[in-house]
């Protein structure tokens, strides 16, 4: 199981391979939603992993984490924000779905800033 250092270095890589893309004109405007979510996603496990979850390995558990654990419960505009993330990245990936770059910028400036925000914040 990786560990808090290690989820939050994945974030990070995935943050690098965002920023990376032109987002005006690259046509992968879908890999970059895709992205997005996974390092949300590196984000949360990171902070689960700092409260010894380290069994989350399908999307549902981490859906439920959001109504089992403390450090999750009572943030619902997280779990909003997670479930926005992991639906438009699903819709990118397996429905062909192509974000325009606006909503792109959306995401990134909004969505995974609260995330990593209300992540590295509990980290301290």
């Amino acid at each position: 199981m990786a560990s808090v250092v290690e989820h939050l270095a994945q974030a990070r890589h995935n943050e690098a391979f965002l920023a990376s893309l032109d987002l005006p004109t690259t046509p992968y405007l879908d890999w970059a939603v895709t992205a997005i979510f996974y390092a949300a996603l590196h984000y949360l496990r990171g902070l689960l992993a700092r409260h010894h979850v380290t069994n989350i390995s399908r999307y549902g558990e981490m859906d439920t984490a959001f109504d089992r654990l403390a450090v999750l419960r009572g943030n619902p505009g997280i779990y909003i924000d997670y479930r926005q993330l992991k639906d438009d990245s699903r819709a990118a990936r397996y429905n062909m779905w192509r974000p325009p770059y606006g909503e792109v910028v959306d995401f990134r400036d909004g969505e995974l800033r609260r995330i990593r925000d209300f992540v590295l914040a509990r980290l301290g």
